[in-house]
């Protein structure tokens, strides 16, 4: 409340700057108050970063930033703020932290991976993306005089670690090792990710994404001396060792995409050594070594132990879909499903979403090989989806920072209460998503549909469960204004509908959907022609990102191009300190 009672840009920033000043200095006794401590100092940070970011004061994200050097000039240097925030995260909030910087400095804006989980505790990103860029940006030496500060800090973090007996060093150092090579290749080519690559590829020789980085890029150049193959891989890997089965489905899946017939091949090789013997109709022998693990412990690795070696039992679940994918290759799609349902019985974390994935794709080929229409597909595909939504492991939630006073009270009735007046946190989408992204691809919807009925019921539904599924309704949006284009009353109806669902998940969002999301809907909005709804929902955009200077520009533009009144937009923005030009960008 403090930061966001702040009116203008100014202000707000030495709000944030005021807030982590006085988080720095709280005291922090036990092991959960550091955590604590941590997870909010950085939160902060970041929300800082992202508001930097969105008001066009990017230059100043990175002014702050590029401080942190030893080398910055004498007007950068000296932000003792920032090396406190460093000092009081945790390590695993530390590698956050400087992959976040490094991000920004790169791209000029947060990952999406941790724009997502502003306000939530942060969880490692399992897999972020580091695109090219461009040889002659300007501040390609300052970037790569982040990462190697970053990457030296860091390994004496991992070094004190080490000296502590903390076992999580070998989980962070491996995440910080897959990101390093990513963020080399992005801003200095193939051959000094490489060279590092083979560098961490010693110094992890068993770091499954590590590997998997040198199996791939020997796929697509293999002139590269110290890369190894995945036939090398999977040729050398110690008998002892777990991990061949995930090892065996990442070549499969990594060949399916790029060779059907090497796919073929693989496939065949794999049923060869550990297939025959892998019957389905006798699986239940692995759900009784499963049950008979320690309770309360995780079968599979977490999402946030990249790297940090298989479990017993992921060789099992990665075993069952190997066998799922030999299935398919001898169109035997029963048994197939079979393998994948027995699969996704046994997973756990992140592959669980893995193996639903899976399993909705062999549904998908399953009615794809069959004679039904294409609406009697989709329908059933509906019909799978909303299966899924039944099971409450579908649908998890996460806590948001700003409640953790509600762990504390104990009475249920006072927290429910606290609930209803503030509102509850939906459950998150991302899961179901992922599964109509298999289904449909990223549009997550069919490319057509000839009753909109099915579809109607299809997203209610959907929106009954996660109400604040803003993705889904940013691509109902997308759909009804291509295929619904017409000024009858079924089709301005529809439009309508589209526009309500659209509006109730942004709206419903808790906390507040990115300031992306609320410039795509905009848009949507005006292909819909909901011109009365667009008007309110930039009004409340204003009141939910007062300083973003691309929602007030698109506002501007809006009217500018509807005729109406742009003083207002103008003098609005101008009150925030932010200055608009009403030539369109």
């Amino acid at each position: 409340m403090y930061i966001n009672s702040r009116l203008r840009v100014d202000d707000r920033l030495d709000a944030y700057n005021d807030a982590l000043s006085m988080l720095c200095q709280m005291t922090a006794e036990t092991d959960k108050d550091l955590q604590e401590r941590s997870a909010f100092i950085l939160d902060i940070f970041l929300q800082m970063i992202y508001f930097l970011c969105m008001s066009g004061n990017i230059d100043k994200a990175v002014s702050r930033i590029i401080g942190i050097l030893p080398t910055a000039m004498p007007d950068n240097s000296g932000d003792k703020l920032l090396a406190d925030v460093i000092s009081c995260l945790t390590m695993s909030d530390r590698c956050i932290f400087w992959i976040s910087c490094l991000y920004v400095l790169i791209y000029r804006n947060l990952p999406e991976e941790i724009i997502d989980q502003l306000e939530f505790q942060k969880a490692l990103p399992r897999a972020l993306i580091w695109p090219s860029i461009d040889p002659s940006v300007d501040n390609r030496d300052k970037i790569t005089d982040l990462l190697n500060f970053a990457a030296c800090k860091m390994a004496e973090d991992i070094s004190e670690c080490v000296k502590n007996g903390d076992p999580s060093y070998l989980m962070l150092s491996q995440f910080l090792a897959v990101n390093h090579i990513s963020c080399l290749a992005a801003i200095g080519g193939l051959k000094s990710s490489v060279d590092m690559l083979v560098t961490y590829m010693k110094e992890y020789p068993m770091c499954p994404q590590i590997l998997l980085i040198s199996a791939r890029l020997d796929r697509k150049h293999g002139t590269c001396p110290g890369l190894k193959s995945f036939d090398e891989l999977i040729l050398n890997w110690p008998k002892e060792a777990q991990g061949i089965q995930y090892m065996w489905n990442q070549y499969v899946e990594h060949a399916l995409a790029t060779d059907a017939e090497l796919a073929e091949k693989v496939l065949t090789c794999w049923f060869e050594e550990h297939g025959k013997d892998c019957d389905i109709q006798s699986n239940a022998a692995i759900c009784i070594e499963l049950s008979s693990e320690e309770p309360g412990t995780s079968s599979l690795v977490s999402p946030q132990a990249v790297g940090s070696g298989p479990s017993i039992s992921e060789d099992l679940v990665f075993r069952l879909l190997n066998l799922s994918l030999y299935k398919i290759l001898e169109n035997n799609l029963q048994e197939a499903q079979m393998a994948a349902s027995k699969a996704l019985k046994l997973a756990h974390g992140e592959w669980y979403e893995h193996c639903i994935r899976e399993h909705a794709a062999i549904h998908a080929l399953e009615l794809e090989k069959s004679s039904s229409s294409t609406d009697a597909q989709t329908r059933a595909t509906f019909s799978l989806i909303i299966g899924y939504l039944a099971d409450h492991c579908n649908l998890p939630t996460r806590e948001l920072l700003s409640r953790r006073f509600c762990q504390n009270i104990k009475k249920h009735r006072l927290r429910q209460l606290i609930d209803d007046t503030i509102g509850s946190v939906p459950a998150d989408s991302s899961l179901i998503n992922s599964v109509l992204e298999v289904c449909f691809g990223p549009s997550l919807l069919p490319k057509s549909i000839s009753d909109v009925k099915y579809l109607v019921d299809f997203v209610e539904t959907v929106m009954e469960a996660l109400p604040a599924n803003y993705r889904l309704g940013l691509a109902v949006g997308g759909f009804v204004a291509k295929h619904f284009t017409g000024y009858g009353a079924a089709s301005t109806g529809t439009r309508f509908w589209a526009s309500s669902v659209l509006i109730n998940a942004i709206f419903r969002a808790v906390p507040v959907a990115p300031e992306s999301v609320w410039l795509e809907g905009a848009g949507l909005l005006e292909k819909l022609h909901a011109t009365e709804i667009l008007k309110r929902f930039y009004q409340q955009a204003a009141s939910v990102y007062p300083f973003s200077f691309k929602l007030w520009h698109a506002h501007l533009n809006y009217c500018k191009a509807s005729g109406s009144n742009t003083e207002s937009i103008l003098e609005s923005a101008r009150q925030r300190g932010i200055e608009l030009n009403l030539t369109p960008t």
